[in-house]
């Protein structure tokens, strides 16, 4: 006769085998899906950016849209809401993004790039009408002078600055695509009769802690350092501007004779860890680096002390979010600390300023210059002396005719001084050609890799004569130019693989990574790797061996004259070197003014959210009829449970008596 007890052991012994398997049958639900790229959180002093999922995930039935009759689809008929949107290339666009933020069906949003299915792998609507995710005129609110009719950046969609209310990931992997797709396909079509089976569904998580607004996270930020475990919600951005000079920098250097070339050594896009930057920025650094290692070989140090004149040159960064490097370097000149306290360089000192911005591989060079009807001699002189070398290797060179300047550090320094001797080298006229601006497309296929070495070549070798006449005032007559060959291995580690030819012979034996440089700024905690990197670039132009000091170490705490740093250099180098090459904070004066407003726009507040897990994760999810046959025998089984316990209690007097009669009794 089968008793409680035997009810009871069975139910037991049960419960207890699901609990010891429940870690595989959880894996067995899941299926983990490989995406390290969510579009994350970013704040200034007024409002958020970017998308969040909710603390626990956002849950959708998966939903493929290669075209826009599935997205009507979506929007009129799906009812196994809410969905998951797995986009095609050419389905991401700011109008499909709209009309599913309006929407109340859709709960995420997965990029699917380089699939290996057709209609996924097709991004000829991309390539041929450009997509950035960047406002039409970058850093709109920031600048001294306001967008003009024909907006810088045409191609811009703004999407980068908007609040989403859903998470969105990208993924590359071919294998996770194929996986995504086949599920889809199997297990959610016919779409007619998606309320009759088990559906294809994913759960997206990357929560960011942070919300409202800089000042507002900030501020939380604060309040909970009172508690016994305190919680950051955000970080604000920051970095390290990074420079190099000719000779030392001095005390007393005399007025207009410093010459500072420039360019951003950043970039940015919707998705972590995916900001390539190759015609936005890594064109341009290129540029400046072949620059600055010729004009070295051309002057060494011995005869650039003969001159009172001197070239620094600077990369800025955080320049995407309102001009943080640059802003902090004229904060600094104001403060007396730039590049330290002990030099103290302002603007009077500056005779010359040339940006570098978005060089392109067309051999065409337009240059703007803010003040056109009052520029100083030394601007003048530059460009007769730049613009006769181009011309005579082909190049046209022309001042473009726009009342405004586009988007440049030069703006920071104009705010300091509206007659600042700045001017603006650029591969653009009046509209960008990059039709990729801070997008995640904007990699070594959008150059012309074969055709734009000979071009920074060229620019680089021009560049260098010019800057050789405002040091010495007379011409160059050598026969050193730059190496295309050279320039080819710089774009190597500048825009495919940090773990290249130039940078190993720096680095050598640490191995560096394989993948193409981030060039987003991150937070002020963290310095980006391409900052260092391009830091010991800098310190093998021209530098001077330090033959007394055999160990690392022992660099470290070496103490060179005022002006000079020691660095350690690897490699092939293997040695201590008496360098110009430093860097300096590139974190907003926002952040270290004390009671900034931060809803003033005077400097950048931008901030950077704070996360703890990002995941995505593939199930099925039951039919409705099934979660219906489910949720009532969880009722049976629960009514079932109350019976027996309400049995056993009632016996349990009984039961109980007769043990302890038992128990006495054998004693």
């Amino acid at each position: 006769m089968i008793t409680v007890r035997h009810i009871l052991f069975v139910y037991l012994h049960c419960a207890i085998y699901t609990l010891l398997n429940c870690l595989s049958v959880k894996d067995q639900m899941y299926e983990n899906i490989i995406a390290n790229n969510p579009c994350f959180l970013r704040l200034n002093g007024t409002n958020q950016f970017g998308c969040t999922s909710s603390r626990f995930g956002n849950v959708g039935t998966l939903h493929l849209v290669t075209n826009s009759t599935d997205l009507d689809w979506l929007f009129n008929e799906g009812q196994a809401d809410p969905y998951t949107v797995a986009l095609t290339p050419k389905m991401f666009n700011r109008e499909v993004l709209q009309d599913i933020e309006l929407s109340t069906k859709v709960n995420g949003i997965m990029l699917l790039m380089n699939g290996t299915e057709e209609e996924v792998i097709n991004n000829d609507n991309l390539q041929n009408n450009g997509f950035s995710p960047e406002d039409t005129c970058p850093n709109r609110y920031s600048g001294v002078s306001s967008c003009p009719m024909k907006p810088w950046n045409p191609y811009g969609t703004d999407i980068l600055l908007k609040s989403w209310s859903f998470p969105i990931f990208v993924v590359y992997d071919q294998d996770t695509i194929k996986n995504i797709v086949d599920c889809f396909k199997n297990h959610n079509l016919p779409l007619n009769k998606q309320n009759d089976q088990s559906l294809c569904a994913l759960e997206l998580k990357s929560h960011m802690y942070a919300a409202v607004d800089s000042k507002t996270c900030l501020r939380r930020t604060m309040m909970s350092y009172q508690n016994i475990r305190p919680i950051k919600f955000c970080d604000p951005l920051g970095d390290k501007n990074v420079y190099w000079s000719l000779k030392e920098l001095r005390p007393n250097t005399p007025n207009q004779s410093i010459a500072i070339v420039a360019a951003r050594l950043d970039a940015t896009s919707m998705f972590q860890d995916l900001a390539p930057g190759a015609l936005s920025t890594a064109t341009s650094i290129v540029t400046l680096m072949t620059t600055a290692n010729l004009i070295s070989e051309m002057l060494s140090y011995n005869d650039a002390s003969n001159f009172s004149r001197n070239v620094m040159f600077i990369l800025f960064n955080g320049e995407a979010y309102d001009y943080i490097g640059s802003s902090r370097v004229v904060y600094d000149m104001l403060d007396g600390n730039f590049p330290n306290d002990l030099i103290k360089l302002n603007n009077s000192h500056v005779g010359m300023y040339v940006e570098l911005s978005q060089i392109h591989y067309d051999k065409e060079v337009v240059f703007y210059r803010p003040m056109k009807h009052n520029v100083s001699d030394n601007i003048n002189n530059f460009m007769n002396a730049f613009n006769k070398s181009l011309s005579d290797d082909g190049f046209s060179v022309t001042e473009s005719e726009s009342t405004s300047i586009p988007p440049s550090s030069l703006h920071s320094f104009l705010k300091l001084d509206p007659k600042f001797p700045g001017i603006i080298l650029t591969g653009f006229k009046d509209q960008f050609k990059n039709k990729f601006y801070h997008s995640i497309l904007d990699d070594a296929e959008n150059i012309q890799y074969n055709n734009i070495s000979k071009t920074i070549a060229s620019i680089s070798t021009s560049l260098s004569y010019s800057l050789y006449k405002f040091i010495t005032n007379s011409n160059y007559n050598g026969l050193k130019q730059a190496n295309s060959s050279y320039v080819t291995k710089l774009l190597d580690c500048y825009v495919k693989s940090m773990n290249c030819e130039v940078f190993q012979s720096l680095t050598s034996p640490l191995h560096l990574p394989e993948n193409p440089p981030n060039y987003y700024i991150s937070i002020d905690m963290i310095t980006n790797t391409l900052t260092s990197l391009s830091r010991l670039l800098f310190a093998s132009f021209g530098s001077k061996i330090i033959n007394k000091v055999q160990s690392e170490e022992k660099c470290l705490n070496y103490r060179t004259k005022q002006g000079f740093v020691p660095v350690w250099l690897r490699g092939n180098y293997n040695a201590c070197y008496s360098t110009t090459s430093n860097v300096t904070d590139a974190v907003s004066p926002a952040f270290i003014i004390p009671d900034y407003d931060l809803s003033s726009s005077e400097y950048s507040t931008w901030t950077e959210s704070v996360w703890h897990e990002v995941q995505i994760r593939m199930f099925l999810r039951q039919s409705l009829k099934l979660q219906i046959v489910i949720f009532v025998l969880g009722i049976l089984v629960f009514l079932f449970s109350f019976i027996i316990v309400k049995k056993m209690y009632d016996q349990s007097g009984i039961n109980f008596n007769n043990q302890e009669v038992n128990s006495v009794t054998n004693f």
